[in-house]
């Protein structure tokens, strides 16, 4: 089967699948600097294999030419950033989105995040039938993931990651019957917005376990303010001593930072203007 891919490294797992038993026309990625998973692997993957790479959102005359016979691609998005125009008369049209949640529940761009945020014991993974209302087309197959004590945001992006490729080894054994076993989404929930600044960001204030626990939920959208400029957290470890100064910078990305009970020691990256605007 002729597939047109979105996403980036989160779904790799899934991206491998279909290189392994069907034909990528193309990838359609993006990247963005608070995410930790981004488009490394799968552009590089991409680029061996010849699949022609996008960074630019796929045109609705594009998507339409790709639908028609003898071409009829499967549309297969996975943690992509923008919003695809669906053809409002369907006609050879079909897509699958990949989404980390139970849905109906948390429609987001942050599902995991805002699970994490809610203290949810568990969340998910579903696979559902792409339309043009965000997260809302029929569930095609759906698996529950706990939330333990000491599960942390990557772990529930890797463990999203392995059970929807064996979601999408099920369905594409036998797509027809999979489209029509689908079952229709009858709630409508709320949507869940990014988490709030201030859950996101690190201060002097907060205690070591707040600041581990703040890291565990966000990751790298962790956010943090030092010497004046603004840094994504991509590494957090803790220590218990004391600091002499409020922050102390040891090399170009590496620093260490005041809590009231002692002390983090920080990787950090540059947060872009344009993410700052």
């Amino acid at each position: 089967m002729n597939i047109v891919y979105f996403g980036t490294d989160v779904f790799l797992s899934c991206f491998k699948y279909l290189l392994e038993r069907h034909h990528i026309l193309a990838l359609y990625t993006y990247h963005n600097d608070e995410d930790y998973f981004t488009e490394y692997s799968i552009v590089r993957r991409a680029g061996e294999l010849g699949i022609p790479v996008h960074y630019e959102v796929i045109s609705p005359e594009t998507m339409a030419e790709l639908s028609r016979e003898p071409i009829s691609a499967l549309f297969f998005t996975a943690e992509y950033s923008h919003i695809l125009s669906i053809p409002s008369e369907l006609g050879h049209f079909r897509g699958i989105n990949v989404h980390s949640s139970l849905l109906p529940q948390g429609r987001s761009y942050y599902p995991l995040e805002c699970a994490m945020e809610r203290n949810l014991p568990s969340t998910g993974v579903t696979l559902h039938k792409l339309t043009a209302n965000v997260d809302s087309g029929d569930i095609l197959a759906q698996r529950t993931i706990d939330i333990k004590p000491e599960t942390d945001n990557v772990d529930l992006y890797l463990k999203c990651g392995a059970a929807a490729r064996e979601m999408l080894e099920d369905i594409m054994e036998d797509l027809d019957a999979a489209w029509q076993r689908a079952v229709p989404q009858r709630a409508h929930l709320p949507y869940w917005n990014r988490p709030a600044l201030e859950l996101l960001t690190l201060e002097y204030r907060l205690t070591l376990a707040e600041a581990r626990d703040m890291f565990r939920r966000y990751n790298s959208m962790t956010q943090v303010k030092l010497d004046g400029s603004w840094y994504y957290v991509t590494a957090l470890l803790a220590g218990t001593a004391a600091l002499p100064a409020p922050e102390c910078r040891l090399a170009k990305d590496r620093w260490l930072y005041r809590t009231v009970d002692g002390h983090l020691r920080l990787t950090v990256h540059p947060i872009s203007k344009e993410a700052v605007l």
